[in-house]
């Protein structure tokens, strides 16, 4: 695999407002794209914040408007997008990240799993893992409070991640736990990992930024400040196959020893 270049659009998010956060992801994107980036990664629930009071208003199918939307801002870019956005279908709400090609199309989809407090009451707990085949290796999802849960990122990798995304909208008081668990990830998994914080309030929480890129030593490459930014990254798959090459996590593991 090739080197690529991958950049975290760390945006602030109107509750409720999709035509105004639509409008933002175009604007990052096409700057992110500037500077030569082949993946844009947004916050979790990018179009619409966490307003679970207007949640039975906002979800939509996937694929549909958002998406489709989505879809034309890759393919003008030639990027690839990964962000959340909030799904409704057969009478159920979920928070759905999905990976988009850069002719628009839609690569995959992999619902939350682990649900974080009030959202419990509203959204629905995904249960299937999705790895998307790209030209620059196997992409992997998972979706903010799924970071802090070690099995999420293990199956990914187990069905061959080579890199992970992480939308989010981690609040505070939680910043040592948004580093500790990210890079944690990596870490276990031997795997780039990248994720994208919101910055901003939505009345309930304060969020943070710290967007960051994590080698697969669990080190952070690049990490954002606490505002609206842009940040890029080069990931090296050598540096992934160097480090196996000492030890593998993989293949030393001894899942008949456990549950």
């Amino acid at each position: 695999m090739e080197e690529f270049k991958v950049a975290v659009a760390q945006t602030d998010v109107k509750i409720g407002d999709k035509e105004s956060n639509l409008k933002k992801a175009s604007e990052v994107v096409s700057e992110a794209a500037k500077q030569g980036a082949d993946f844009v990664c947004l916050p979790e629930y990018f179009s619409t914040g966490g307003a679970f009071e207007q949640f039975s208003e906002l979800g939509e199918p996937i694929p549909g408007d958002t998406i489709d939307k989505l879809g034309a801002i890759a393919k003008e870019n030639g990027v690839h997008m990964v962000t959340s956005i909030l799904e409704g279908a057969e009478d159920k709400l979920y928070n759905a990240a999905v990976i988009l090609g850069p002719n628009g199309e839609l690569l995959a989809k992999q619902r939350k799993i682990h649900l974080f407090l009030e959202e419990k009451t509203c959204v629905s707990n995904g249960a299937d893992f999705a790895i998307a085949d790209t030209k620059f290796g196997k992409v992997g999802l998972m979706v903010c409070y799924d970071a802090i849960f070690p099995e999420v990122s293990r199956k990914l990798a187990l069905q061959g991640a080579d890199i992970i995304f992480v939308p989010a909208n981690w609040p505070d008081p939680f910043s040592a736990l948004w580093c500790l668990a990210t890079s944690a990830r990596a870490l276990d998994n031997q795997a780039w990992l990248v994720a994208a914080n919101r910055v901003g309030t939505d009345g309930k929480f304060t969020y943070f930024g710290k967007s960051r890129v994590v080698n697969p030593y669990g080190d952070s490459v690049v990490e954002a400040g606490e505002s609206e930014e842009i940040i890029t990254a080069t990931i090296d798959p050598k540096v992934t196959e160097g480090f196996k090459n000492i030890v593998d996590f993989m293949k030393d593991r001894q899942p008949g020893a456990y549950p």
